[in-house]
């Protein structure tokens, strides 16, 4: 059984994740376009191997938050802060999502009383198995998290655990760029589906938001390149 939770507690734990989640995309992504960068870029590639320790510390530094972070997210202890919590949480407050309690949150935002009234009266109210759907949503990540990347946070970020250069190479090699992409995706479409049911009362849909944030760090990657490292 989850532990009970307020509505601030349970606001805090939805926030909490989501910063979670984006500072794992901005790792992940900053570290694929540096690479990137200096494989299209001979300039790139030159700086970044006329000072390799600085930037191989730093490129280091960007994988070791990457999983750090994703397992943070994953971790299913009783006392962490997870997704897995988060989403036990849901569905055990329920009474979170409903409209008077989404009334009351406007209300506390200022909105008037008669907007309130008008605001609530069509928006979604879920009932525990409309949340249920979240988790089961979710459950496809754990099982390729659990196959793949709770090994290489494990025995090569998180602990100092004896193992060799070869058994280092096959546990990356099941990390797949594509499927990390995917998890990425899911775990923010889930994460926002859910902030804007608990904040706004929408019915809660999947695989139809379109994110930016590659192209976003692309974009900032390159741009501090150019200044900083080729003076442009």
């Amino acid at each position: 059984m989850p532990r009970k939770m307020t509505e601030t507690q349970y606001m805090e734990e939805l926030y909490l994740i989501i910063n979670e989640v984006n500072t794992a995309i901005e790792c992940f992504y900053t570290y694929i376009e540096i690479h990137n960068y200096a494989a299209e870029d001979k300039r790139i590639f030159k700086v970044l191997n006329e000072n390799p320790t600085f930037w191989n510390i730093n490129l280091y530094s960007l994988q070791t938050t990457f999983f750090i972070v994703l397992g943070r997210i994953f971790d299913d202890g009783e006392d962490t802060h997870s997704i897995h919590k988060l989403l036990a949480a849901t569905v055990a407050h329920s009474e979170f999502f409903s409209k008077n309690a989404l009334g009351a949150r406007k209300a506390a935002a200022g909105l008037k009383p008669d907007d309130v009234d008008s605001y609530i009266a069509d928006v979604f109210e879920p009932q525990v198995p409309d949340l249920r759907v979240l988790k089961k949503t979710f459950s496809i990540h754990r099982v390729n998290y659990d196959a793949t990347y709770a090994d290489i946070r494990s025995r090569v970020f998180a602990h100092n655990i004896l193992i060799s250069k070869q058994d280092v190479g096959a546990l990356f090699d099941k990390a797949l760029i594509g499927e990390i992409n995917n998890m990425l995706y899911n775990l923010k479409d889930i994460l926002d589906a859910l902030r804007d049911l608990v904040q706004n009362g929408r019915r809660p849909e999947f695989g139809v938001r379109t994110y930016e944030y590659q192209n976003r760090i692309k974009q900032r990657v390159r741009k501090t390149f150019d200044r900083l490292v080729l003076n442009t």
